[in-house]
């Protein structure tokens, strides 16, 4: 039998605490560090780094801890202590699982912001990484027009073969471009909707930003000049969070066979 500390208030944590309870695990489930002998801390996948900077002097050799995105001088330094780290999103298969649950999070976004269906609609997905593809097929597949904006020659060739628009985003491009969308989809890490470009975007379109935080969009310019631009963190936990925790669960079964009493296949 393993003993967890699971560390947030998110619904994925809630459910995370119950998946293992009912696996018969001792599970310990609060806001901040409480002090025990765990073999393993789950910190919010969301909110990895600043839970993991709250109790990173707490650890001790021979936990595990898991996550999203960990700081990576603060763990190479814990790391040479004897804590071991698991990212969940580094894992196999997983960052695809978790792609789906933030497409479709992000298409509930849209429609919640949007006020009306998506259907027919002109829209822009930012990025063709893993997020980027799954959602951009499963808009095309509500009825959107759907383009790609991606600055890597080979995804944008990608985009093409599965029947999307797709323009390089090494380009220039000027108002007619903007202008003509009605939705954008942002799955880039990095500055990429600034000022230059959020100025050719028409006053009515819907902004939702998927990318890790801070996100990809001048949220200072959006909020200056009133455009309708979200930044959507924590789309699994917040409209799949049983899903998403189930996915926890194997990734943290997959690591820890050893501890768990039970077989995790």
């Amino acid at each position: 039998m393993g003993c967890f500390l699971i560390l947030g208030n998110e619904e994925r944590q809630k459910q995370l605490f119950r998946i293992l309870c009912s696996k018969g695990q001792t599970v310990t489930f609060c806001e901040s560090w409480l002090e025990g002998n765990y073999d393993a801390v789950l910190l919010p996948a969301a909110q990895t780094a600043k839970y993991f900077e709250q109790i990173a002097d707490k650890l001790q050799a021979g936990q595990y801890v898991f996550g999203c995105n960990f700081p990576q001088e603060l763990m190479a330094r814990k790391k040479r202590e004897g804590i071991f780290f698991v990212d969940y999103m580094k894992e196999e298969g997983a960052a695809y699982i978790n792609a789906v649950a933030t497409a479709e999070g992000a298409l509930a976004e849209a429609i919640l912001a949007g006020k009306e269906v998506l259907a027919g609609k002109e829209m822009l997905v930012l990025g063709y990484g893993r997020c980027g593809q799954v959602l951009a097929g499963r808009l095309a597949a509500l009825g959107g027009i759907v383009t790609v904006y991606e600055k890597d020659p080979e995804r944008v060739a990608q985009a093409m073969a599965n029947n999307l628009r797709a323009v390089s985003a090494r380009a220039e491009y000027g108002a007619d471009f903007w202008g003509r969308f009605t939705y954008f989809f942002n799955t880039v890490p990095a500055p990429v909707l600034d000022e230059k470009k959020l100025s050719k975007v028409r006053r009515s379109a819907v902004i939702i930003d998927i990318a890790s935080a801070p996100g990809g969009v001048d949220k200072r310019y959006c909020e200056r000049h009133n455009l309708n631009a979200k930044l959507c963190g924590g789309l699994p936990a917040k409209y799949a969070p049983v899903s998403a925790a189930g996915l926890l669960v194997s990734v943290i079964e997959s690591n820890l066979k050893e501890v768990l009493s039970y077989d995790a296949g």
